[in-house]
């Protein structure tokens, strides 16, 4: 351990100042746009061009119009900002007075980054791609387009094909370095491990070596002074907590000068069970944790602050909970043993396998994947400076300075899920010969965020936390408007800043009002006491509190029940005169919460406006709607779909059609004997990949029919979506009275109260194993005028040929799937043809659910069926 060193850099990553031909710029608040770029840097070496990787914060002006060629990779905010070592270059581009043709000459390419969830999507991408043009540069190559919420990595290797290097070549010309690659190349040790007793005081002058090392020195320590538990009924086993934590930054200009609804940036902890697993792959003991990580005398960068001890730069610096990167990988390569070095070069060279690797969906850790390889030992001082570098997370503060200015407040959720289970990617890997044969990577129980789980568990008062204060959009307006605010769970934060805020000022007397929701007002309804008091009295700061609980039964409705509601955008609607008159006064809407709550309050403002979209679009153009959303875990990596791809030969549809078609009589056959629908019990209650359902409707497209169009049209309810379809459905059925009950299915349910028992027991054990339940409906063609209409049993018919084939699709992709007819009171009556949206035309027929779900049983039913002689006759 003692005097580990490694070396600082690779070279061959960047090229020294003015030596690039082509220069790669980046701007990058998570380190995404940064690892891009070297990416595109090791392209660049590997086609002999030379080029250099700069760090936008470098940026001026002089230098950046000098460059013959830039590649730019623009990452922006959720608020459609630059992110802030770009701020001062983005500045400088859009400014009016920067002259025309200050960057003639000059040729460029962008890539944005981005995530569609957020109003702004790739605004900076998009802005910088005009201006350059505008300022006389030529663009050599379109603009790319990541997107973070889909499949970025897949958005940016499709952008780098051969097809930009041929553009770049254009201008530089190939092999600006005569084909030669660059070494990795030894230099002077950057740090040291020694074992030594003194107190440790940090180098100064230092200066990060990354993007992401930024945060770690200009970051504040603040001292934790409260934790409390929010819900009334937490089970953090089962991923069930929401904590408020109190931050003390008395004392602490930089962080005190915050605003209500602010962000908060905070680093979390590695749990100590992901350093101690680590331990032995890096040669350490427990005691080892103690030693301390120090630079050289003179030493002008490093990777984070030093000295520090090795239990602080593995729990603080390094992301445990990631995979190694490409240049973690290359880096590490020469230190491996000759069987694992192979393996790793064919992994590099392999953009699938990568993909796999790094899929944050699938989530492999550092000591999962090294295991895998069979790599029993690494160099601690090599694993230090390459592993991914932990980053911070973003919060939305839930205090305002006016009502506590020596402390700042946060609300987090603990996100949990089931783990993914690697068995697909292990067995792809080792089909590529990336990971040896027989490999295993067992995993069990729930996954947490690294984040959530380390302050829902593990923090404590006293404990220090590193934090930085960052502007946002998300800001309390000072004009004295109405305010509609809407927010699900966590999404309250914002909030209860505002209203912290408007009491202390008492500067406002235009209405205010909070829409809030959770499952359940004696489970899950954080600041709950805060709420009704801030809604109660003769200075209530709330005018208007609006609940809805989705998860509530019958017996244990709300005080008063005009509060009561499913979701919070059903309660809108409820509500839709007061938020309509408020937004008619000028008011302004603020939303806050989860995308997928987020979508669905948004669909029902533009009923509330009156006026769709479009005046949903308005309200935004005018400033007067702000959003802070956030999405979900990511969906893990679909591997057999993509490696399906990368084998098959695909020609395009019309070429395909030409094609004489090659039927496998044996295959199709034996396919249509597994395809039995499988019982509910059956359904493991794992995700069906959302690709896979559309591959599913994009066989129904292939039934044939009787003409032009297909008769049939499709909703799929996935998610909430499948909740609050059974939520519907019940609310229908409790307004039947009861000459109703005494007839539907013929008296098997006496009273509403048994119908409900029965779905709520088909909700559990049947409908959510299911991850989509896919609603049909027969759509009759309406004909011209002077022609018929074709008959309906041919409609009929054609529906039953696009769900066979939807069925048939699913068991090639061993994939669960039954037939459900619902209830067709609801569906029939004109609130259920609403709910669903299907029907439009006379004649219009809803026809049931496909139930979609993963399964272990198919193919392994056997029913009985009679001979095909007993059901059939011959007749010539």
């Amino acid at each position: 351990l003692l005097n580990s060193c490694f070396p600082a850099r690779l070279s061959g990553m960047t090229a020294g100042p003015g030596e690039g031909t082509i220069t790669i710029y980046f701007g990058t608040q998570t380190g995404r746009a940064e690892a891009f770029a070297h990416e595109l840097s090791e392209d660049s070496s590997k086609r002999g061009l030379s080029c250099r990787v700069v760090d936008l914060e470098e940026f001026s002006p002089e230098t950046f119009a000098s460059q013959p060629l830039a590649l730019l990779l623009m990452s922006n905010t959720g608020d459609g900002e630059p992110t802030d070592n770009a701020v001062n270059f983005y500045r400088w581009l859009v400014d009016s007075k920067t002259p025309t043709d200050s960057l003639k000459g000059m040729a460029f390419a962008v890539f944005g980054l981005g995530d569609r969830h957020y109003v702004n999507f790739n605004r900076v991408g998009k802005v910088v791609d005009e201006r350059l043009e505008a300022l006389g540069a030529k663009r050599l190559y379109a603009r790319g387009v990541g997107d973070e919420s889909k499949d970025i990595v897949s958005d940016f290797s499709k952008w780098k094909c051969d097809e930009l290097w041929k553009a770049v070549e254009k201008i530089v010309g190939p092999g600006a370095t005569n084909g030669r690659e660059v070494e990795v190349e030894a230099v002077e040790p950057l740090l040291r491990c020694v074992e030594i007793c003194k107190p440790l005081s940090p180098t100064t002058g230092l200066q990060p070596v990354d993007a992401l090392s930024k945060f770690y020195f200009q970051a504040s320590a603040a001292k934790v002074s409260r934790v409390v538990e929010l819900r009334q009924k937490a089970a953090i086993a089962n991923g069930e907590s929401t904590v408020h934590i109190e931050i003390d930054v008395s004392g602490n200009d930089s962080l005190k000068n915050y605003a209500a609804g602010g962000t908060l940036e905070i680093l979390p902890q590695n749990c100590p069970g992901d350093v101690e697993e680590l331990l032995p792959l890096l040669g350490l003991q427990a005691a080892d944790l103690n030693h301390v990580v120090e630079l050289p005398a003179g030493s002008a960068k490093a990777p984070f602050p030093m000295p520090c001890t090795l239990r602080e730069a593995l729990t603080l610096y390094c992301d445990l909970r990631r995979a190694p990167s490409r240049r973690m990988l290359l880096a590490l390569k020469s230190r491996l043993e000759p069987n694992v070095r192979d393996s790793v070069d064919r992994l590099l060279s392999d953009e699938l396998a990568m993909r796999i690797l790094q899929d944050e969906g699938l989530g492999w850790t550092q000591c999962e994947f090294w295991a895998a390889m069979g790599v029993q030992r690494l160099d601690v001082g090599a694993f230090l400076l390459h592993c991914p570098r932990q980053r911070s997370r973003p919060y939305t503060i839930a205090s305002s300075p006016c009502a506590t200015p020596d402390q700042i407040h946060v609300v987090v959720s603990l996100l949990g899920r089931p783990v993914m289970q690697l068995d697909e990617a292990v067995k792809v890997l080792m089909t590529k010969g990336v990971l040896p044969s027989q490999c295993r990577v067992s995993r069990s129980g729930l996954s947490y965020g690294v984040c959530s789980k380390w302050m829902c568990s593990e923090l404590k008062p006293s404990d220090t936390v590193l934090v930085r204060v960052r502007p946002s959009s998300f800001q309390l307006v000072q004009k004295d408007v109405p305010l509609v605010m809407i927010g699900a769970g966590a999404g309250v934060a914002p909030f209860r800043a505002f209203w912290a805020e408007i009491a202390v000022k008492k500067r406002r007397s235009a209405p205010v009002a909070l829409f809030f929701g959770c499952r359940h007002p004696e489970q899950d309804w954080i600041y709950r006491s805060e709420m009704e008091e801030a809604s109660s009295g003769k200075e209530a700061v709330l005018s208007h509190l609006f609940t809805a609980f989705s998860r509530q039964d019958g017996t244990g409705a709300f005080v008063p029940s005009v509060r009561c509601g499913r979701y919070v955008q059903d309660m809108l609607r409820v509500q839709s005169l007061h938020a309509r008159q408020m937004l008619a006064q000028g008011g302004v809407c603020y939303l806050c919460g989860a995308n997928a709550m987020g979508e669905a309050v948004l669909a029902i403002l533009g009923e509330v406006l009156e006026g769709g979209p479009e005046e949903v679009q308005k309200l935004q153009r005018e400033g007067r709607l702000i959003q802070e959303l956030w999405g979900s875990a990511p969906a893990p990596l679909k591997v057999a779909e993509l490696l399906a791809a990368e084998t098959a030969d695909v020609e395009p549809e019309k070429k395909r059609r030409r094609t004489s078609l090659e039927v496998n009589e044996s295959g199709v056959l034996a396919l249509i004997e597994q395809r039995r629908s499988i019982f509910p019990k059956d359904y493991t209650g794992l995700a069906v990949p959302d690709n896979q359902v559309q591959k599913m409707l994009e066989a129904a497209r292939w039934a044939p029919t009787h003409g032009k169009t297909e008769p049939w049209r499709f909703v799929v309810f996935s998610g909430e979506g499948r909740n609050r379809l059974i939520d519907a459905t019940l609310d229908w059925y409790a307004s039947r009275d009861s000459s109703f009950w005494k007839v539907a299915w013929n008296n098997e349910f006496k009273v509403f109260a048994d119908f409900k028992a029965h779905v709520e027991r088909q909700r559990t054990e049947k409908w959510l194993k299911c991850s989509h339940l896919v609603s049909i409906c027969m759509r009759r063609q309406q004909p011209e005028v002077g022609k018929r209409q074709f008959p309906e049993h041919e409609e009929v018919a054609a529906v039953a040929c696009a769900v066979q084939n939807m069925h048939l699709a699913a068991t090639s992709m061993r994939v669960g799937a039954y037939w459900s007819s619902w209830f067709e009171h609801f569906t029939g009556s004109a609130e259920g043809v609403k709910f669903h949206n299907l029907c439009h035309a006379e004649g219009d027929r809803w026809m049931g659910i496909f139930c979609i779900g993963q399964s272990d049983k198919i193919g392994q039913y056997r029913a009985s069926r009679r001979p095909v002689e007993e059901i059939s006759e011959w007749r010539s």
